[in-house]
């Protein structure tokens, strides 16, 4: 019996090492695991973090780009009801003198034909707006002359005839519409500019989730005891190498 007994403790004694070696070992992978796990945490938060700022800093240009678009949208708005009374009140101008001219060519040459041509002189100095009054290429002298002093200068008789044969042209049009024209464009830029800022925010926030999508798989692997974890592990790295490479793409305000 003593032989066997012996023998007992010699197996007892041999098995004890290599459990401890087995326990050391496992113990050694899980504390590695642990570390790459931690690490990955971090940096998927940190990141994650920059990204929200980041989406954060763009959406902010977006609604301040949408902002002064809408604020100079109402400028150009203002600028074309203004010009649409400026028109109407040189069109009211324009028949005003023709009605006149029509009357001046049918009266004879006394002191009631000098009286209707002065009358139409008045009406196309004072009452013309500037672009009308370019646009019918009429003599910029008497135009300033009342501009400076105030007095007034008779038109000639057949540049006053001449005039009221003409039309608006184009450019009196074009004249008109400019200042509309030049805030709708600079509205439409800032418009443009919005929705770019919106989407590159709208980039950095699914960035943000690729971010959270690598955190929650690394904390996942923590729950595990066995080697799955470290599939769980990997798929996370995976996603943050991912979602760290796409954001470094981005445009960054």
């Amino acid at each position: 019996m003593e032989p066997n007994a012996t023998t007992g403790n010699e197996t007892s004694v041999t098995q004890s090492p290599s459990s401890a070696a087995a326990d050391a070992a496992s113990k050694a992978s899980v504390e590695l695991f642990e570390l790459c796990a931690a690490l990955l945490l971090g940096l998927g938060a940190t990141m994650g973090t920059i990204a929200g700022y980041q989406g954060g800093l763009w959406s902010g240009k977006s609604i301040e780009s949408f902002g002064m678009s809408s604020r100079i949208t109402t400028k150009s708005a203002d600028a074309g009801t203004f010009a649409d009374s400026k028109i109407a009140s040189d069109n009211l101008v324009k028949l005003q003198v023709i009605q006149l001219v029509t009357q001046a060519k049918h009266t004879p040459k006394d002191d009631e034909r000098e009286f209707l041509l002065h009358q139409i002189s008045e009406l196309m100095i004072r009452e013309y707006s500037d672009e009308a009054y370019d646009a019918m290429g009429l003599p910029q002298e008497p135009r300033k002359m009342y501009d400076a002093d105030g007095e007034l200068l008779d038109l000639p008789e057949d540049v006053i005839f001449e005039a009221s044969k003409q039309n608006f042209n184009k450019d009196y049009f074009q004249w008109m519409y400019e200042e509309k024209v030049k805030h709708t464009v600079k509205a439409e830029e800032l418009f443009a500019e919005g929705q770019h800022a919106g989407t590159v925010g709208d980039e950095f926030a699914l960035n943000g989730v690729y971010y959270t999508l690598s955190l929650f798989f690394a904390g996942l692997g923590l729950v595990f005891k066995s080697r799955v974890r470290w599939g769980f592990f990997a798929l996370g790295a995976i996603i943050f190498l991912g979602a760290l490479v796409y954001m470094c793409r981005l445009e960054w305000a």
